[in-house]
């Protein structure tokens, strides 16, 4: 088996605790129909190959002082894009950031805690940094349905 692959047991282990990721050993195996040790071991080692991360996750919209925004950004040279990216990902504030196909190469999602003016520091004191972008556009996220978010680690203003 490959690093990466996963079987059935794997994958509705990780929906079960998408669901609830704080369901106890003994359910999961209920419900999965094997013993508590496999249900313990198989998470251990779906964590140690990465791909499961058990974290506590926030509803942006239920809580006072955090923003999210979106930021597009174009790439004057495709060859850029992954240290962009890396680069995008050292920043404290940003959750995520990806490469796609369509009129933009990069999205980010950043995390906000100390207001909107927050952002005109961020493009001024972070994104001046980026060499190879040749225009990048913010959007602030509004609403949202099932958007539960890890908090990047380090963030400023929220503790």
């Amino acid at each position: 088996m490959k690093d990466n692959d996963i079987d059935i047991i794997d994958k509705q282990l990780i929906k079960l605790l998408s669901q609830d990721g704080r369901m106890p050993a003994k359910e999961l195996a209920q419900k999965l129909d094997v013993s508590a040790p496999t249900i313990n071991s198989r998470m251990k080692a779906l964590v140690k190959r990465g791909i499961l991360k058990v974290a506590g996750l926030v509803d942006t919209f239920r809580t006072k002082n955090i923003l999210v925004a979106i930021i597009a950004i174009r790439v004057d040279d495709v060859s850029k894009m992954a240290k962009i990216i890396d680069q995008l990902m050292e920043f404290k504030q940003v959750h995520w950031a990806v490469a796609v196909t369509g009129r933009y190469d990069i999205f980010a999602e950043v995390i906000v805690t100390e207001g909107i003016e927050w952002m005109f520091k961020f493009y001024a004191d972070e994104m001046s940094k980026l060499d190879g972008v040749s225009h990048s556009e913010s959007f602030m996220v509004t609403n949202t349905r099932r958007k539960w978010t890890l908090l990047p680690p380090d963030i400023q203003g929220w503790v």
